[in-house]
């Protein structure tokens, strides 16, 4: 059983590793430590292990915005990703959740189409012949 809530100072370690493990750096720490504190980070758990985390918050001209969803490698596939968006909308404070990914995520693209998002737009030149994919979904 997943069990999802907001995550605490007590999970960066954990939320730290993931995203060095699926990331490839440890770049973003600063910026994990600041979700965490600022309230906007939540974490899935499955058997007392953190499978992975999500930032969500309502920096997207002033409607909310899935930052990232990661979840731990040996964690996918097995619905973790979609029961963090599923809880990241029923906490959503805004009547539009907004996410993004690369153009070559597929498995984002997937995810996002199967939980209803609807096609937004695209922004090129954020990464290297990677274009960025805008999603929206009414809450």
């Amino acid at each position: 059983m997943v069990l999802l809530r907001q995550a605490t100072l007590h999970d960066l370690p954990a939320v730290c590793r993931i995203d060095a493990l699926v990331l490839g750096s440890t770049s973003r720490a600063h910026e994990l430590q600041m979700a965490i504190a600022d309230g906007h980070c939540h974490v899935a758990s499955l058997d007392m292990d953190t499978a992975g985390f999500a930032i969500m918050n309502q920096s997207f001209f002033q409607q909310s915005f899935i930052h990232l969803v990661i979840v731990h490698p040996r964690h996918q596939h097995q619905g973790i990703g979609k029961e963090l968006m599923l809880y990241l909308e029923k906490l959503c404070p805004t009547d539009k959740l907004f996410t993004s990914t690369n153009l070559s995520n597929k498995k984002m693209h997937r995810l996002c189409q199967k939980l209803g998002y609807a096609y937004s737009g695209t922004i090129q030149h954020l990464d290297p012949a990677d274009p960025e994919v805008f999603y929206c979904k009414k809450i």
